[in-house]
């Protein structure tokens, strides 16, 4: 391994990758300042690497502890992560990114030293791709930039530069090529003209369920090839004949539009985890009242244009992610496609009444019963029709009024009696029909679809719905206009029924003795339109259904409601400022507590070379003391290691022959003590 960092110009690129991977990142994901904290700390690095610290021998070692102890806290934010309906939540994509750059700065602060290139350049590029998820607009040139920073960065060093430029050229064909086609096939794409529109509009729309229902937008979704696509699945072996989508009440050139004013506000009656039943009156808040509604799962597997499809009789609805719904005067449930189109729900309908059950706990509020002033309204362009119609059909005795005004009709049969009337008139004089002649879904505008509809006697639900709603509104009954499924097709054997694009129907509810009911005034489906479908479709429609519960337990079950539960507290600990406080405080306990060591260390190392040398003084001392006693001194000036080599000098006298009677054996031994010392002196002082 080399034992020093080559600084060139490949080297700066590389820094500057991984800078722009963080700031990029952070950007992205809403976290430029951490984003630039690790810009900042790359530049540190790549430069103390390339200056004061080139040596990797010199460089920190890899601490494997900082790299997997790290996966914990981020494991936790990643699993309490807040879900997103039909998406995929930031944060799933942010703490994978993140922690790729947390090792690319560890790995590099230690490469060469327990880190390696390869996981510097891996992590990098994981952060960088990371940074690309939903990367704001104008951004995506930055990453671009990074790209080719890492490329000239881990190239081979002595590429030629012209290399650099064919590896370029390449990139931008493959580019064009893509932008090309891409146009190509948005220029190209309606070339088969009206068949392929025609193809499109039997796919995207649901026979009248559109955001308005158009007179004459049936047949050719119902003749399609698409007509036994399931749409709703229900989770109900038994249940009921009519699924309500939305109530209209103004009609206006064969168009029934929803009210444009909120009639009235739902909000939680009481929660399971964060689904929510909806009433006006906080009838269910108790948990003994779970024991008084069940709770039915509804599948869609089609667009339903934010409808959410329910029974008469359900006391509520359930629908995550949401806090509150809004109820036009019409019905119709808004505020469900927010986050994407909604492919399920709930609704909550009453348990049959026992000993522990109350009827009247598990009931409508009579404020969602009542009528408005809308469901009279009639325009005044329709008024000489509806009057014919009645007239023709004897559902009143006088006209109390003008046919010009917009009043109701004064009668005196009962309102039973007048929906029975107009139930056997249709059923004696009109026939069932995929289409209306002289009406198609591009001139209905020019001819009025009703007075074609009564000419001709025949056509589909959406007319005899329409006409039968004014006409009683004519006659003084509150009426709506419907539309939603009928009839579900119940398989031996699955638990579920089903609803298909062909089960999609309209129909009237009308105000009759104080109540609101169902008239369905279509006379029944001639059995050429009624196919059923094959025995193979049933059978892989069972699998996709038994499927697609499993998936419904592992997305929506016990267990992830209590992750969602944790998934609401991670996210207040996390817009919390609290959070932030503690985690400087324990970074600044952490910096000073190391700091505190390394000046422990420091001084503790300094205290004991301070009580070395205070020693070997002290023992100098008492040395040159018992030397002087014999009569042996060190001069001014004069170094121990001279004075030592004085006293072998003179030690060798004392030893010869003709010396050794003048000295005494005792002198002699303190002499030689005391050059032991002195040398021993010379010896260890520099090692203080």
């Amino acid at each position: 391994m080399m034992a020093s960092e080559k600084v060139d110009i490949r080297y700066a690129f590389k820094v500057l990758f991984l800078c722009l991977a963080s700031v990029n990142l952070g950007h992205t994901f809403d976290f430029l300042w951490l984003g630039v904290l690790f810009a900042i700390y790359f530049v540190a690095i790549g430069v103390l690497n390339a200056t004061r610290r080139r040596e990797f021998a010199k460089r920190p070692h890899y601490n494997k502890i900082l790299a997997y102890g790290a996966i914990v806290p981020l494991a936790l934010f990643w699993v309490m992560t807040p879900s997103v309906e039909n998406g995929v939540s930031p944060y799933l994509i942010f703490l994978p990114g993140i922690y790729l750059l947390y090792l690319a700065a560890l790995q590099e602060r230690s490469r060469g030293n327990g880190g390696f290139e390869v996981f510097v350049a891996f992590d990098g590029v994981g952060a960088l791709l990371f940074g690309m998820y939903m990367v704001p607009h104008g951004w995506g040139f930055v990453g671009l930039v990074g790209f080719l920073l890492a490329l000239c960065a881990y190239s081979r060093r002595g590429t030629a530069p012209y290399k650099y430029g064919l590896f370029l050229l390449v990139i931008a064909a493959l580019g064009a090529i893509s932008y090309g086609g891409w146009q190509y096939w948005k220029t190209q794409r309606y070339r088969y003209g009206a068949q392929m529109a025609e193809n499109y509009y039997q796919r995207e729309r649901m026979m009248g369920f559109d955001p308005v229902a158009a007179l004459g937008s049936f047949g050719s979704n119902y003749n399609s090839r698409y007509n036994s696509q399931v749409v709703l699945r229900v989770w109900d072996k038994q249940p009921s004949r009519y699924f309500k989508a939305a109530s209209y009440k103004k009609y206006v050139a064969g168009i029934w539009k929803l009210p444009t004013k909120f009639a009235k506000r739902l909000y939680p009656a009481y929660y399971q985890v964060d689904y929510a039943v909806f009433e006006t009156a906080d009838s269910l808040t108790k948990a003994d009242s779970l024991r008084e509604v069940e709770q039915i799962w509804v599948q869609s597997t089609l667009n339903n244009f934010g409808f959410v499809f329910a029974p008469y009789g359900a006391v509520g609805f359930a629908a995550k992610d949401v806090d509150s719904l809004t109820y036009y005067a019409g019905g119709m449930v808004q505020g469900l496609d927010g986050n994407g189109k909604r492919s399920d729900w709930h609704y909550f309908k009453c348990k049959s009444v026992s000993a522990e059950t109350s009827p009247e706990a598990c009931s409508l509020p009579d404020s969602l019963m009542a009528p408005s002033e809308g469901d009279l309204l009639v325009g005044e362009r329709y008024l000489p029709l509806i009057d014919t119609v009645i007239a023709a059909m004897g559902l009143r005795d006088t006209i109390a009024v003008s046919a010009t005004d917009s009043t109701a009709l004064a009668k005196s049969m009962q309102d039973s009696l007048v929906l029975q009337k107009m139930l056997a008139y249709y059923l004696a004089n009109f026939t069932y029909s995929l289409s209306v002649p002289g009406i198609t879904r591009w001139n209905g505008a020019k001819n009025e679809p009703l007075a074609v509809f009564w000419r001709e006697k025949q056509g589909f639900c959406e007319y005899y719905a329409t006409l039968s709603t004014l006409v009683l509104r004519r006659l003084g009954n509150p009426s709506r206009y419907v539309t939603g499924f009928a009839n579900p097709e119940v398989v031996e054997g699955l638990p579920y029924s089903i609803f298909r694009r062909k089960h999609s129907h309209a129909w009237v509810e009308a105000y009759v003795d104080n109540r609101w009911v169902i008239f369905d005034p279509t006379p029944p489906i001639l059995p050429q339109f009624a196919e059923s479908p094959s025995w193979w479709s049933v059978k892989w429609e069972g699998v996709r259904g038994r499927l697609a519960r499993v998936m419904h337990a592992l997305k929506e079950g016990e267990w992830r409601r209590v992750v969602d539960s944790w998934q609401n507290q991670s996210t207040a600990l996390l817009e919390s400022p609290i959070l932030y406080v503690v985690l400087v405080f324990l970074v600044t306990a952490y910096v000073g507590r190391k700091l505190y060591i390394l000046y422990r260390q420091s001084k503790k190392k300094r205290s004991f070379v301070s009580s070395r040398a205070v020693l070997w003084v002290k023992r100098l001392d008492r040395c040159e003391k018992e030397l002087a006693k014999v009569g042996f001194r060190r001069e001014t000036g004069e170094t121990v290691g001279c004075f030592l080599r004085r006293l072998d000098a003179e030690i060798a006298k004392l030893d010869a022959p003709q010396d050794s009677s003048k000295s005494t054996p005792n002198r002699r031994k303190k002499i030689r003590k005391a050059l032991e010392f002195l040398r021993d002196y010379e010896m260890q002082r520099w090692r203080v």
